[in-house]
Formats: structure tokens, sequence, C-alpha cells
């Protein structure tokens, strides 16, 4: 590889500056270390926002223990630095850890010294962050930005659309994917995305790209997260603007990539006048059309799209890797190849030419999102009209891409300029930031098998059922239940020998995975009392759950057929039980919400009455799904009165209110990230 003369002399000079910094820097610190007291803080700083699970230990250096682990964005008080290489020292700094303030050592090489320009009580900067309309957990990360960029302008995009509607949406299978090699918190285990009998994740985009946890996005997807000086770049406008972007910053961006002296013939231009010429042409950043390149095709070009050598696709090329999915038995790369076949001269269609597929798939770009609205990379994402129409599927990419795009800057043009940053603020956010998660191995928390020795369970076990009950005679005592786990990693507590009282005998085994997620199995158990003809006063005995004060019965599955139900009814004297819907008719099939279990005598009279409530199920169609979302909702608001039975199947969780927190555990029970308990 070749370097300019002009290039030479500059990486010299910086390579001269740098070592003379460094030595002046270690003498300094040489000459000052005794003057630092053990409890003066010399600086501020935050772990890398690229750093996942940072180790803090006892001492500086890789043999001490470890405290905890921190991720990235995570703030602490430097006291000291030692130097134990020549190329990083450890910090020793300070952290607030389970409430309390905790001392440790961390690497430098993961930390970034924070810019301790101080922020100074500003009334006409406190007073726009209102007119804005920003929540108070917004205000932090704006106001120290605002101290060290005081020429940024920040926007509030008030959105209007619901956290937990974003959140659901972004959840779809397929729509936020990440790579099969991360942390299993990372990776979702909803329906259709993994399976429990065989421990592997659902792959939906070649390369293993599988969905992304319900945890994951919700980091992903909360701005607050992001509101520091170089994350902040995914809320900066992607329009091209030359007052501040140039072609020094397409250098600043692609230097060391491929691009960098490449020897690909386009047509005349370099890659750094090509995609300003693109920039021009299409009305989009030519800094974001360079970190978008690299993101698709790789930093060293790697994607096979730009390969033009693709079996079938020879000569052609995709840089930006539109409509580049897997479907109809193609692959992502095959697909993206195949477009750029097709004919469409408004957007130089066929690409058959490195220039046609960076200035034609450019024009697509704005076309199909800078210029009708999703003009952020955040936007480009997350699709907050529609929700679907998305350029990247990675959930992280806007994470890593904002990274790129700050670095296209300069320092002087990063604090001499006028930056305009859109950020978006959803209804009814959690108040406090969402975490990205940390957890790893297996995810498996399901039981393989469950047995009591000698009595039968109702409902047949299944690894996806969580509420059993079974009814023994009188003179069983005892029982002893035993259980296999589909994950040979997970745990089980809650086994073993118990003795049975007369009556209800309430039990939960309970699994733990690898990764620490716990999962409930409940039974209860009916000993019958010391007659056989005798029954309660209710006509019969049962696992269910009775509430006399409510005259409601409970504990039954979701679309639990009636004849089940029935199974688990034990009566005496010739006392009989039947299902009956709202109408009074007889119900066949699965029961709901709504329903009553009458119980008869003998002679046909009714003994008792009891309405049946299955938690989740608030419509009452025996069914856990968008409706009772809906129904939820319409009550918090005051549009729909809930009665009786439906009320109490709409407090989901059990805490004995209405409100949001239900609506996320039944959105939960739908996602099967967590089953509602009955």
């Amino acid at each position: 590889m070749k370097l300019s003369v002009r290039r030479l002399l500059k990486k010299s000079t910086a390579l001269t500056l740098t070592l003379m910094v460094l030595v002046s820097t270690f003498y300094m610190f040489m000459g000052n270390v005794a003057n630092v007291k053990a409890d003066e803080i010399i600086k501020s700083g935050h772990v890398s926002y690229d750093v996942t699970s940072l180790n803090v230990r006892t001492g500086a250096g890789t043999g001490y223990d470890v405290i905890t682990q921190v991720n990235g964005g995570f703030h602490f008080d430097i006291y000291d630095e030692v130097f134990t290489s020549s190329t990083y020292s450890w910090y020793s700094v300070g952290f607030y850890h389970n409430g309390e303030y905790t001392r440790g050592f961390v690497s430098s090489q993961y930390v970034e010294i924070d810019n301790n320009s101080e922020y100074t009580p500003d009334a006409d900067f406190e007073e726009y962050l209102n007119n804005q309309g920003f929540p108070e957990s917004y205000k932090d990360g704006l106001r120290q930005m605002h101290a060290n960029y005081p020429l940024w302008v920040f926007v509030a995009d008030l959105t209007g659309r619901e956290w937990n509607d974003m959140v659901e949406n972004e959840n779809v299978p397929g729509r936020s994917l990440i790579s099969i090699n991360s942390i299993s918190s990372w990776k979702s285990t909803a329906e259709n995305c993994y399976d429990w009998e065989t421990g592997e994740y659902v792959i939906f985009d070649s390369g293993g790209w599988v969905q992304a946890s319900t945890e994951l996005v919700q980091y992903a997807l909360d701005p607050r997260n992001f509101l520091n000086d170089i994350n902040i770049f995914m809320f900066e406008s992607l329009a091209f603007d030359s007052s501040v972007q140039n072609i020094e910053g397409v250098n600043n961006i692609i230097a060391g990539s491929f691009m960098d002296n490449s020897d690909h013939y386009l047509d005349g231009y370099t890659y750094p006048t090509l995609l300003m010429h693109a920039a021009q042409v299409s009305g989009v950043s030519p800094y974001h059309l360079a970190t978008r390149i690299i993101q698709e095709q790789g930093f060293n070009g790697q994607g096979r799209q730009i390969s033009g050598t693709v079996s079938g696709y020879e000569g052609y090329y995709n840089y930006y890797s539109q409509n580049a999915v897997a479907k109809n038995g193609l692959t992502a790369v095959q697909n993206g190849l195949k477009y750029a076949m097709t004919t469409d001269s408004s957007v130089l269609l066929p690409w058959n030419s490195r220039y046609k597929s960076v200035v034609g798939g450019a024009i697509n770009l704005g076309s199909w999102y800078i210029n009708r609205g999703q003009n952020t990379i955040y936007y480009e994402k997350f699709d907050i009209k529609n929700y679907y129409h998305q350029y990247m599927t990675n959930i992280l990419a806007a994470v890593s891409e904002s990274k790129t795009a700050h670095n296209a800057y300069s320092d002087y043009t990063l604090h001499n300029s006028t930056f305009k940053f859109t950020i978006p603020v959803y209804e009814n956010m959690p108040e406090s930031v969402c975490t990205k998660p940390t957890g790893d191995g297996s995810p498996n928390n399901k039981l393989g098998s469950l047995e009591i020795s000698g009595v039968s369970l109702t409902p047949t076990f299944s690894p996806y059922t969580n509420d059993y009950s079974a009814i023994v005679d009188n003179n069983v005592s005892s029982i002893n239940i035993s259980a296999g786990t589909l994950s040979g990693s997970a745990s089980v507590s809650g086994l073993g020998n118990y003795s049975l009282n007369v009556g209800n005998n309430y039990i939960t085994i309970t699994v733990t995975s690898e990764s620490g997620d716990t999962q409930d199995y409940n039974i209860t158990v009916v000993r019958k009392a010391a007659s056989s003809g005798n029954t309660s006063s209710e006509g019969f005995t049962t696992g269910y759950k009775l509430d006399m004060d409510k005259k409601t019965i409970s504990g039954i599955g979701v679309s639990t057929d009636v004849q089940t139900v029935m199974g688990n009814l034990a009566h005496g004297n010739g006392n009989y039980s039947k299902v009956l819907k709202t109408d009074g008719s007889e119900r066949t099939g699965s029961v709901a919400t709504g329903d009553k279990l009458v119980t008869y005598s003998s002679e046909g009279s009714v003994i008792s009455q009891f309405n049946i409530v299955i938690y989740g199920d608030v419509n009452g169609d025996s069914e856990i799904d968008i409706l009772d979302i809906v129904r939820v909702k319409n009550y918090i608001v005051g549009t729909k009165n809930l009665e009786m039975s439906y009320l109490t199947a709409a407090d989901s969780n059990h805490d004995g209110i209405v409100d949001i927190l239900d609506i996320v555990a039944i959105k939960k029970n739908i996602l099967g990230t967590k089953f509602i308990s009955q």
C-alpha cells in the first residue's frame, strides 16, 4: 500500500507528538504521584460505550478478585493511575455499588476520560428543555453535552407513541436481530425464536442472526442510553449539509478501511470524491453513506455483495445491501444482488458498476428513508410511524454507526459548529433508564418431566404448562414429586416428599436456568376428607382455587376444556356440576372468564355457583391476546367498565389493582417470556 508524502508526514508528526505527550505525562505522573492523596479525586471517567461486562477488581491487575462487572457508559471517580504495562495502566476508581460507595481498579484500555466542563445553572437552557418537553430523565445527559458543546441544539420529538407499543412491535420475530454469538440475555426465547427442546435459537438471517431479547430491544430503543457526545450522533440529521460535511470528514471515516487508497475502478472517482458526489446527487450525508457501507460490507470490505464474483450475479454490486433479505429460498446476498440486476434508470439500476451502486443506492436511501422522515440513524432502525419500515434489522446498528458518524468530525468542528439532534420521547416511558442485559449461560428453565408417584396430574404434563392439580384419597397422607429439566445446566428446587393436609395443598417447583432465569410450576393437591361420600358445602372438592367472598374459581389454565375441569372436581352423594356460558347455555370446548361452574344435588337443585376467572382472559374468549390488552387499556383510561370476574381476570399480576403493569404481564404472556400464573 502506497502512502503520499503528505500523509506520511502527517502520520509521523502525529506519532512524534503522541510519544512526546506519553513521555511528558509519564514524568508528570511520576513526579506528582507522591502528592496525590488517597481520597483526592483527580478526574472522572466512564467505561467506553462499546464495552460489555468490564471487570472492576480489588487491585491493579487481572490476578485480583472481581468486585463487580459494569457496562459501557458506567461513570466513576478516578483517584490514581497505576502503570503496570508499557501499553496501558490501571485506574483506582470510586463508584456506588449496591448503595455503597466502593473503591476498585479498572484497566485504562476500556476507559474514556470525561471532559470535565462543569454544567453551571443556565436558566435559558433549562427553560428551553422544559419548552421542548424533555422529561427529567433526559436532562442530565443533555446538560453535560450543553456544557461541553454549547452550540449543539437538542430537539424533542414528542412522538405520541406508547413506549410499550414500540417495544411490542420491535419484538416481532425477525424484526430486531442480534448475532447468535452474543450472550444469552441478548437473545430472545419467545415463541418461534427459540426451541426449548433442543436449546437452539431460530436463525432469521444468513450469517447467524437471531431475534433480540425484549431487554436488549428496550435498551436499544431507550434514547436516554445514548445522550452522550458520541452516541448522540444516532439522532443527527442524515441530510447533506455542505456547511459541515466535507471530503476531510469522509477521509476520517474511511481511514484504514477498504475504501482508503482503494484500487477499485470507480469511473474516474476515488471513494472520497465518489461519496461526496453521491451526497450531492441524493441529498444524503456523505458521512452516513460511508458509515453505512462499512456497516453493511465490513471494515475490510469482506461483504460478498461488493465482490462482483458471486455465482450467477457476476459483475453486479449492492454497496448498501438494499433489499438484501433472506426469503423465497435465496440468501440475503442473493436477493440483494438479484435486486441489483433489475432495471430502474431513476436509481441507475442495474448496478453493474461500483459507481452505479454507490450513487444509485444513495438515491434509493434518500427516497426510501431520509427524504421521507426517517432522517436519523435511530429512525432508520426504529420506524415510529409504521413499525415495519426499517433499513437495518441489527438491533445495535444505530449504536455502532453513531460512533463512526461522530469520528467523521474533527474536534474543532465538534466544538465550533451547530449540530441539530432530533431525540424521540415516548408516552409512558419507564422511570428508570432501560439498562443493557448482561446475563449469560443457557436460558432454558423448563421442566422436561414432572411426576407425582402413583398420582395423575391434570392437565397432562407439558414443559409449557405451569399450573397443575391432582386429587388423592384420604388414605394418601404423603406424596413424592420428581422432575427432570430440558437442559442439563438447569437446577430444580421443591422436589421430594410432602405431607398432605386434608383439603388443598399448594406446592411450587422452581427451575433456575444457567443464566439465572427462574420458572415456577405450581401444583395443587387435594386430599379428600375421611369419608369419600362427604363433600364440602359447595358440593364438590377440587384443586382449583375458590374465593368464597367473590364467589370465583381460578387456577384453571388457558384453553382448558370442560372435560378437564370436570376431571378436577370430586363429587359425593350423587352431586354433579356443569359449566354454563353467560347466556345460561351449557359450555362445550374451552372454558372462559365469565363462565359459571354450577353444582347440583342428585335431585337437580343448585348447591353452589362460582364465576370462572382465567387471569389475562379479560374479554372472556378463553384466550390471552391483543384484545385483552385493549380491554385493560380502555378500563384504565375510563372508556370501558369491567365487572365481576372480568375485573378480577384483568389483575394479571395479582397485585390487587388493574394498571399498566397488568398490560405488561399480558404482553409477556403473549410473547412467551413470562406466563401469567393462574
